[in-house]
């Protein structure tokens, strides 16, 4: 094979001349029908890697991936490119996996997206069966292994599913965070053969990390953004922190937005358009940002909490610093966080006996016998289960979440749209039908395409807005249609659940608990990994880092809070060092803080106090400081 191809097909389609390394060595790989994995940092363009092989292999490569935010942004930016491709989820409706089959039959594809649960859809499984696929594409493998980050029982599935269509169909995976222990897991769960592994280092050379103790974290962001003007990130843990954080800074002057997982998808889209755009926004997110961007000139990011993981901590600050310039990570603690943090977890541990209770009260609640799988979507009310089982929501939700990442329930706890088809003819469309209720369903007809043919997904509020009604007249015109017979109708607004297989204690409560206990464990775990990272007063933050991953550096970075406190001009260990940069000219307090960003605003201060009662320096006025002739 032309070995240029690759080049040309990057050149045509993304624009550039050249890969960065490895990437064209995977793709090589690839193409040469090798099992293939590849390990690199957030940023080092692992998509490209399976991308470009797709397009020049027969037949459709089936990427798999853990996260519907991610496949429906690869999509997205695939499709811009006039690329052939498409995604299937659980949140589509029959009809839209319908012509996605036909698609795939027609081969009209050259990718497909599809999550790990998906391997257990005979549908699919028969569909696949009849397809030329070129080799599957596995994204954030890590999630196969027990002691990797982000565990999802699901990926165990995926060796199955190689051997339904045959190993000698190539399998790539791809991780930007893996240890040596969860890569070895990763071969041996994908079955691959005579792999070609392919690292990149995990080393930035231009990514200061400052791990900062803060007891006032919106006056030290301040200092922050005062000292590193350009594009940046600040990662909160919850939707309402990063409203109520962006409201606080904008009241000070600073150009910054938010962003979290509940907002449209329209309003994500015109967020994310206007900080890729800007040199200067500063965007105040949970972590549901970043995953697929590729922005060069992010110069800072900050964490306003402790992440939950080294993991998520390297693989957010890795989006700074894509264009090769110095770009600076600042985490934020302090000791009641972390002992908040700590609390947190443990309520989140789940004991065998509650592990127990839930699983049997879940298929109680629904009257579902042993060895039954019931057609049903049922209304699932978490406040009321909780009630009705006296556990917390915070032992109840992981639990969910663990047999909906295993494919035995259908369940989401966020709300999403709703579902609505018209199920009668278009001629009945007239007011000796529906009376007064006639406009609104051909309001709905013309709005909302393909409503007489398909289950359509619908925005509840917006269509409201169009119909000029108010929500609540809408809802009640649905459901009384919806109990007529008239429409299918799916409130997005309720949560649902769906049993996806037969009820069989036996496995859930023994196989199943230790599956999940692992996962309990691991997060314990990954926390105290984290706490030492955080608390660490000795060691060079990128060293710790690469040491984690499995990377032995001998030099440290010179760059960190850590290298930066032991070169004499930045330690404040005594005053000296500061009684030295104020006799070079008087300074501002701020002018102080952000020359010394490693310490404490309480260090500072104390050291002030000291040299101002040694009669070393005196206050000009309420903020400056000068040497005391």
């Amino acid at each position: 094979m032309d070995i240029s191809l690759p080049n040309q097909v990057l050149e045509y389609y993304w624009g550039y001349e050249d890969f960065r390394y490895p990437q064209k060595e995977i793709i090589l790989s690839i193409l040469n029908n090798n099992d293939t994995v590849a390990l690199l940092p957030t940023g080092a363009g692992k998509s490209i890697c399976y991308q470009v092989p797709a397009l020049l292999k027969e037949g459709v490569c089936i990427i798999i991936s853990p996260l519907l935010a991610l496949i429906k942004d690869q999509v997205f930016q695939l499709k811009r490119r006039y690329i052939p491709s498409d995604f299937i989820s659980s949140e589509q409706t029959s009809d839209q996996h319908h012509i996605i089959y036909n698609k795939l039959k027609n081969n009209e594809l050259k990718l497909l997206y599809i999550s790990p649960e998906r391997l257990l859809n005979k549908q699919f499984l028969e569909i696949i069966s009849d397809i030329n696929v070129s080799f599957i594409a596995i994204d954030e493998a890590h999630c196969i292994s027990e002691w990797g980050n982000d565990f999802r029982p699901s990926y165990q599935q995926i060796h199955s599913f190689r051997e339904f269509i045959g190993f000698h169909i190539p399998c790539i995976a791809l991780t930007a965070t893996a240890t040596e222990k969860v890569l070895s897991e990763i071969i041996m769960k994908l079955k691959l053969k005579d792999v070609e592994v392919f690292k990149k280092s995990y080393k930035r050379e231009n990514l200061s990390l400052q791990v900062v103790k803060a007891e006032d974290k919106i006056s030290q962001i301040v200092r922050i953004l005062n000292k590193y003007r350009g594009s940046g990130i600040i990662y909160c843990r919850t939707r309402s922190e990063t409203k109520n954080l962006c409201s606080i800074l904008r009241g000070k002057g600073y150009l910054v937005d938010f962003f979290h997982a509940g907002l449209s998808p329209s309003e994500k889209i015109k967020k994310q358009k206007n900080w890729t755009e800007s040199d200067s926004l500063v965007l105040i997110s949970t972590n549901a940002f970043g995953m697929g961007i590729d922005k060069e000139n992010v110069r800072c990011i900050i964490h306003f909490s402790p992440p939950y993981s080294l993991e998520n901590y390297y693989q957010e600050v890795g989006r700074a610093g894509r264009d090769g310039n110095l770009s600076h990570a600042f985490l934020l603690w302090n000791d009641y966080e972390f002992s908040n943090l700590s609390s947190f977890l443990l309520q989140t541990i789940c004991s065998y006996n509650d592990y127990n209770k839930i699983i049997k009260y879940l298929y109680t609640l629904y009257g579902i016998a042993p060895s039954e799988t019931p057609e049903h979507i049922f209304d699932f009310d978490l406040n009321y289960f909780q009630k009705y089982t006296k556990i917390p929501s915070t032992r109840i939700i992981p639990i969910l979440e663990f047999l909906n990442n295993s494919s035995i329930i259908n369940w989401r706890y966020e709300p999403g749209d709703s579902i609505i088809q018209l199920k009668f003819p278009i001629e009945r469309l007239d007011y000796q039908s529906f009376g007064k209720d006639t406009w609104i369903f051909d309001e709905i007809s013309r709005k909302i395409t393909g409503v007489f043919s398909y289950q359509v997904k619908f925005n509840e509020s917006k269509l409201a807005n169009v119909l000029r009604i108010s929500l609540e007249e809408l809802r009640k015109f649905l459901t009384k249609y919806s109990q007529s017979g008239d429409i299918f109708y799916v409130d997005g607004n309720k949560q649902k659940i769906q049993f996806l297989t037969a009820r069989n204690d036996s496995v859930l409560l023994n196989d199943f608990w230790k599956k999940f206990n692992q996962i309990q464990n691991n997060k314990l775990l990954k926390y105290k990994e984290l706490e030492f990272f955080i608390q660490n007063k000795r060691f060079c933050r990128m060293r710790l880092i690469l040491g984690y991953f499995g990377e032995k550096e001998k030099k440290s970075c010179g760059k960190c809070d850590i290298c930066l406190s032991k070169q004499p001009y930045n330690s404040l260990t005594n005053s000296e060092n500061l009684f030295q940069f104020i006799k070079v000219s008087p300074r501002t307090r701020q002018d102080i803080y952000d020359e010394f960003y490693c310490h404490t605003s309480d260090e500072i201060h104390d050291l002030l106090q000291e040299l101002i009662g040694e009669n070393k320096i005196k206050v000009l006025n309420y903020n400056t400081y000068c040497v005391n002739n």
